[in-house]
C-alpha cells in the first residue's frame, strides 16, 4: 500500500476487574478466553497467525485526525466496527481522540499516541502477530521508517502487557500473508534483506522461517509491481489460496465503460467528492505546508484498465508459483492501477484485501466495497462460490485511492 498518510453496558464483573487493575487485554477477552500471561520457556515457538481461523475477538485499527490528515477515515472505522461481530473489540490507535465519535463505544478502546505523532491508517504493516497456545507475541521489524507507525506495536504491547520481540529482519506486514501451513512473502521483502544485510537469499528465507515458525514461500520475480502482496494473495484455509486476476478485472471494467457508463461516472465522481470526507472541501494543507488538491478521477478508468492488462502476466506468474508450492489456486477479479508512484492513484479495486474468520462452522469473509456495482457484485459472488458467507464493509474507495483496503486498515490480534 502507498505510504502516503497523512452500545451495551459492560457487565459489572468486568468493571470490577478494571478496578482491580487487571490487564486490558484480559478484560477484552475474559468473557470467552483464558487470560494472557507470559509465555513459559517450555512452550512451543510462536508461529505467525494465519489469515483464516476461529472467530475474531480483538482487532487493531488506526484513526488519523481530521485536523491534521488529508485522509479522513473515521467513517471507514465506524463501518468496520459495525460490520464485525458484536463480540469483537477494537483497539483504536489515535492521536486525536476527540475526532472520533461512535455508536459502539463499549466495543472501542483508544490506544493514545502523542498529538504530534504522524500515524497512518495502516496498522497492518509495523508488526506481525505470533501465536502460541492462545497467547500473542508482537514481532516488529529491525527498522520501520513510515512516520510514527513504529510506535503502534510499542504502545500496544505496553497497553496489553504483551511480549514484543524485535526481529533482525526488515519487513512490512502487508507483504506477508499466512496460510495454515505456510507463510507467503513478496519478493521485495527478500530482496531488501539481502541488499541491506549482504546476506545470501536462502539464508534470509531460512531466517524468516525461524522467526515466523512456519515454512515460507516467496512469490514474485524482481521488484514487485504491487508493493504489498496482501492486495493480491489471500490464503483461505487448508491448501487453498486466492490470487487476484487483473485481466478479469480489466474486462469487467471495460464492460462498465461500454454498458454501464452512468454507473462508472457516478463512482468516479463520488471518489472525487468524498476524498476529503466532505464534498465542499476542494483542498487542504499537509503537515509540511504543501497543498493537497482533490484528485481527478473521472476518466481514470482507462489508465487503470491499461495497467491491469499489463500486470496480468505478473499475477499469473504468482499463481503458478503458488501451484508449484502445492496450493490450490483460485482467481479473483481486481482492477489495479500503476502503484509505484508518488501521485494519488485511481482506486485499487482489490477483493483480496479481506478479513476472514470461521464462526459456528461457517466460513466468513469481510469484503471491502468501493461503490462500483459491476466489480463489487461480481467479487461477492465469487467469494460465495468459494463457500464463504459475505459480510460487506462499505466505503473503502478513499482508502483505495491511497493504495490500501480493508486488511491494511485492520490488524487481527486475537481469535476465539
Amino acid at each position: 500500500m502507498n505510504s502516503l498518510s497523512n452500545g451495551k453496558m459492560k457487565p459489572k464483573w468486568i468493571v470490577l476487574l478494571v478496578t482491580l487493575s487487571a490487564s486490558l487485554f484480559q478484560i477484552i477477552i475474559a468473557a470467552s478466553h483464558p487470560a494472557v500471561s507470559s509465555t513459559p520457556r517450555d512452550e512451543p515457538t510462536p508461529r505467525l497467525m494465519p489469515e483464516n481461523g476461529s472467530g475474531i475477538s480483538v482487532v487493531a485499527c488506526s484513526l488519523t485526525s481530521a485536523r491534521t490528515s488529508s485522509l479522513r477515515n473515521a467513517q471507514v472505522i465506524e463501518n468496520i466496527i459495525k460490520t464485525l461481530p458484536s463480540k469483537s473489540h477494537v483497539l483504536l490507535f489515535v492521536n486525536d481522540p476527540s475526532s472520533f465519535k461512535t455508536n459502539h463505544s463499549a466495543r472501542v478502546t483508544f490506544v493514545e499516541l502523542p498529538e504530534a505523532s504522524r500515524i497512518s491508517i495502516w496498522p497492518q504493516d509495523p508488526f506481525l502477530v505470533l501465536r502460541s497456545r492462545g497467547e500473542s507475541t508482537l514481532l516488529v521489524p529491525r527498522i520501520f521508517e513510515r512516520g510514527d507507525d513504529s510506535k503502534m506495536p510499542e504502545k500496544l504491547a505496553a497497553k496489553l502487557d504483551l511480549r514484543l520481540i524485535r526481529s533482525n529482519l526488515v519487513f512490512e506486514g502487508g507483504n506477508i500473508v499466512c496460510g495454515d501451513h505456510m507463510a507467503i512473502i513478496g519478493n521485495d521483502t527478500i530482496l531488501q534483506n539481502v541488499c541491506e544485510g549482504e546476506n545470501d537469499r536462502e539464508k534470509v528465507i531460512l531466517d524468516f522461517e525461524k522467526e515466523l515458525g512456519v515454512d515460507v514461500a516467496v512469490v514474485g520475480q524482481g521488484v514487485q509491481s504491487v508493493g504489498h502482496i496482501d492486495l493480491i494473495v489471500t490464503p483461505i484455509g487448508g491448501n487453498r489460496v486466492v490470487v487476484a486476476d487483473s485481466f478479469w478485472g480489466a474486462e469487467l471494467m471495460m464492460t462498465a465503460i461500454h454498458q454501464h457508463s452512468t454507473q462508472l461516472t457516478k463512482f468516479e465522481s463520488r471518489c472525487e467528492q468524498q476524498f476529503f470526507g466532505d464534498a465542499n472541501i476542494k483542498s487542504l494543507t499537509d503537515a509540511a505546508g504543501e497543498r493537497i488538491n482533490r484528485p481527478t478521477m473521472i476518466g481514470g478508468a482507462y489508465y487503470a484498465i491499461r495497467n491491469s492488462f499489463l500486470l496480468a502476466k505478473e499475477l499469473n506468474l504468482i499463481a503458478d508459483q503458488l501451484r508449484e508450492q502445492g496450493f490450490d489456486v483460485t482467481r479473483m477479479p481486481a482492477l489495479i492501477p500503476q502503484m509505484r508512484t508518488t501521485e494519488l492513484n485511481y482506486p485499487v479495486l482489490t477483493y483480496n484485501n479481506v478479513i476472514l474468520e470461521t464462526r459456528n462452522s461457517q466460513s466468513l469473509v469481510y469484503l471491502p466495497q468501493y461503490g462500483l456495482p459491476i466489480l463489487d457484485t461480481a467479487c461477492a459472488a465469487e467469494w460465495k462460490r468459494l463457500g464463504f458467507s459475505v459480510k460487506t464493509v462499505q466505503g473503502l474507495s478513499t482508502s483505495a485511492i491511497y493504495g490500501g483496503s480493508l486488511r491494511c486498515c485492520t490488524k487481527v490480534l486475537h481469535r476465539d
